[in-house]
């Protein structure tokens, strides 16, 4: 009995071998099912007529002979796609070597199964040694090629994703912003490669904003924290639920304990440009600013953020199951999903809103419009720029008016805490509120009757 088994890919030139070869031929098709207590169960045709019903066990595999009629009926409820294959078998001395051939869906994969007595047979080989020419390489231990997920996942790919991280390595860290992630990607690998470039920057504004600080350079950095808090929500089933829920509160804590600052810094560039706005309101601004970015400096300096980044890079390599789903795919029927979302939210205005249902579209549309620009090359640049604009409509006013209705609090704080009690805040208030208003009541009811498509 042959005791060693490898597994190869193969080029499909091995035919020009097999046409040398005394070999045996059969033709089956293959499905997997949804069954009970997840247990891995198969039913197989072996062409013309014998049906097997194949249950995965720890041990051993159960094989139970069925009829056409049972085959056919679980044939309608099957998982993913069915599984054809012709498969030539040759046998030299005491060597057997299987070539599958797939075809249907699964059309221009090879697949090379030989089986050894031992491990020095396999070594000394003859036949194995004269199929090196068409081996592309060893794949005992690569998941994407066993039967079960090239039933359900889509046909493999091959890339090296090492060398897709060095490539974002290479990058100069502020021309990141222009890395894209390629098409042709499992869905886990692109986004762990998208997060990792999301990393670099956050971390690259981080130190940035240390050294000098910038009203441009927080905003980046700000930016940056609900892009990758969005993607640990998006994808949540690619992380350990400790740590996405970890990363992201974090994330969006930083993301809010900046927001005073961020508003500061654009608050004191605006009395600068207003000339009702006296002296005494600057320097208050200016000596509100100068003690926050303090705040802000010890927040970056802290152990927590630089854990953060720490443990979502080792989270990226930390996933057991891969799932060998189209990034492509994936990626689209996420968005068609999240654009289902919005029409819902949209018909729920008909009947009125209020000011927590704004900041719910708010939140919703901001987390979309960080989907869509991460994924812009993926989606379609031509959709997604329509859609962006067509959701900027809303999308526009309603960050202004929530920036207003914020920028009144902040500046209703600051007035309570200045020293002198005549200090006068108004100057610097929005004066748009009620234009933005209905700039929404006009865009919610123009966006009703539009449907989203990618």
């Amino acid at each position: 009995m042959n005791k060693i088994q490898c597994k190869f890919l193969i080029s499909a030139d091995i035919l020009r071998w097999l046409k040398e070869q005394k070999s045996s031929l059969e033709k089956t098709e293959q499905f997997y099912i949804k069954s009970a207590n997840n247990i891995e169960c198969y039913y197989l045709r072996t062409f013309p007529n014998i049906y097997t019903k194949v249950t995965m066990g720890k041990e051993d595999d159960e094989y139970v002979g069925v009829t056409q009629k049972e085959y056919l009926s679980q044939r309608e409820n099957h998982r993913g796609k069915k599984i054809l294959k012709q498969s030539y078998s040759v046998v030299v001395d005491d060597e057997i070597f299987v070539v599958s051939k797939y075809l249907k869906k699964r059309k221009g994969l090879y697949i090379l199964l030989a089986y050894f007595k031992d491990a020095k047979s396999m070594r000394e080989s003859y036949t194995l040694e004269t199929l090196q020419p068409f081996i592309l390489k060893e794949i005992d231990h690569d998941e994407k090629y066993n039967d079960k997920a090239l039933s359900i996942y889509v046909k493999p790919r091959e890339y090296d994703l090492n060398k897709l991280f060095d490539k974002i390595d290479a990058f100069e860290s502020a021309n990141l912003f222009f890395w894209q992630v390629p098409r042709r990607l499992y869905i886990r690998d692109g986004v762990a490669l998208l997060l990792y470039k999301n990393l670099r920057l956050l971390h690259y504004y981080k130190v940035n904003y240390q050294r000098k600080h910038l009203s441009a350079t927080l905003h980046r950095l700000r930016v940056l924290m609900r892009r990758i808090a969005t993607i640990l929500d998006t994808f949540s089933e690619f992380f350990t639920p400790g740590v996405q829920n970890f990363a992201k509160a974090l994330l969006l804590r930083y993301y809010e304990e900046t927001k005073l600052l961020r508003t500061l810094y654009f608050l004191e560039e605006l009395s600068a440009t207003r000339k009702n706005a006296k002296l005494s309101l600057h320097s208050e601004l200016k000596t509100l600013t100068s003690e926050e970015e303090k705040e802000v400096t010890q927040m970056l300096l802290s152990q927590p953020f630089g854990h953060l980044i720490q443990i979502l890079t080792r989270e990226l390599y930390d996933q057991q199951h891969q799932q060998y789903r189209s990034l492509s795919k994936e990626v689209k029927k996420i968005v068609r999903n999240k654009l289902h979302q919005l029409e819902a939210l949209l018909a729920q205005t008909k009947e009125g809103y209020d000011e927590e249902m704004l900041e719910e579209f708010y939140t919703f549309m901001d987390s979309l419009q960080t989907l869509l620009e991460d994924f812009y090359h993926i989606i379609g640049e031509k959709e997604t720029q329509r859609l962006i604009e067509e959701l900027n409509i809303l999308f526009k006013p309603l960050r202004e008016y929530r920036n207003c209705k914020e920028r009144a609090i902040i500046l209703t704080y600051i007035k309570e805490q200045a020293d002198n009690t005549r200090l006068d805040t108004n100057p610097l208030l929005c004066e748009k509120e009620v234009e933005l208003k209905e700039k929404i009541a006009y865009a919610l009811k123009l966006l009703r009757t539009s449907r989203f498509y990618v």
